[in-house]
Formats: C-alpha cells, sequence, structure tokens
C-alpha cells in the first residue's frame, strides 16, 4: 500500500471523528449552560455527584470513564464554588468523599433546562430512534476497547 492510501485512511479514524464530535459538543453545551456559571465537565460531574449519596474520586472516574486526576481538578472547582463538599474518610484518611451541598442541587436545578434544551436539540435534530443507535453505537465502542 502505498504513502497517500494510507493517509487518505486516516480521515475515517474512529478516534479522530469521535474526539473531533465530542470537541464540538462540548462546546455546544459549554455555550448552553454558560447562563448557570457551568462547563458541560461540570455538569456532568455535578449530575453524578447529585445521585451518589457519597462518591469518591475513583468512585466518579471509573463511572464517567475519565482519569483520576481530572476529575480531582473538576471536583476542586466545585468544591470552591460551594456545589459539593469533601471529607476525608474516616476508614481510610487517603479517600476523600464528595457529596452535594444545597447550593450544588439549586445549581444543578437552575442549570437543568438549559441542559434539557440542548440535548433536545441534538436529538431532535438526529431522530430519537438514531440517536438511540447512537447511544448504543457508544456503548458499543465503550466495550470492545
Amino acid at each position: 500500500m502505498d504513502t497517500q492510501s494510507s493517509i487518505k485512511k486516516l480521515g475515517v479514524c474512529a478516534c479522530k471523528n469521535l474526539r473531533m464530535t465530542s470537541r464540538v459538543l462540548t462546546q455546544y453545551f459549554d455555550k448552553a449552560l454558560q447562563s448557570a456559571g457551568l462547563r458541560a465537565t461540570q455538569f456532568s460531574l455535578l449530575a453524578n455527584i447529585s445521585y451518589r449519596c457519597s462518591s469518591t474520586v475513583g468512585d466518579l472516574a471509573g463511572a464517567l470513564l475519565m482519569d483520576q486526576t481530572t476529575v480531582t481538578r473538576n471536583v476542586e472547582i466545585l468544591r470552591k464554588k460551594g456545589l459539593i463538599d469533601v471529607t476525608i474518610g474516616e476508614d481510610d484518611s487517603r479517600k476523600r468523599y464528595i457529596k452535594i451541598t444545597e447550593l450544588g442541587i439549586a445549581k444543578l436545578m437552575e442549570a437543568i433546562p438549559s441542559w434539557e434544551k440542548a440535548q433536545q436539540h441534538i436529538e431532535n435534530g438526529i431522530g430519537k430512534e438514531r440517536y438511540k443507535e447512537f447511544l448504543d453505537i457508544l456503548s458499543k465502542i465503550q466495550s470492545i476497547v
């Protein structure tokens, strides 16, 4: 196979295309959530923290398929804003337990309508059935790699 043919194949690279789409989608949701003072990553993390009684950074990183250092950095931002509390584990002082605050719940409730509007725009844009297929495909990709 010649060099040009090999290079042309890169246009269909799953990683490249998914990263490009991810960046555009993140920017779209960042803009939608801007009025609530949250970024898409912070909104996602806050939502995940809200429906867990108490989580550790490791729990959140595993659930969100994120690196622990990235979660730690975002947890600190949310903590400084007063949206979450971080406590040291009684059984293991290396563990940090994270819990949403009342202010965090209020901020999440403020952001949800903007998120819903942005989410509906995406779902309506590609159609409900195709969106479900899209989620199934993403899940399949996660399971095979």
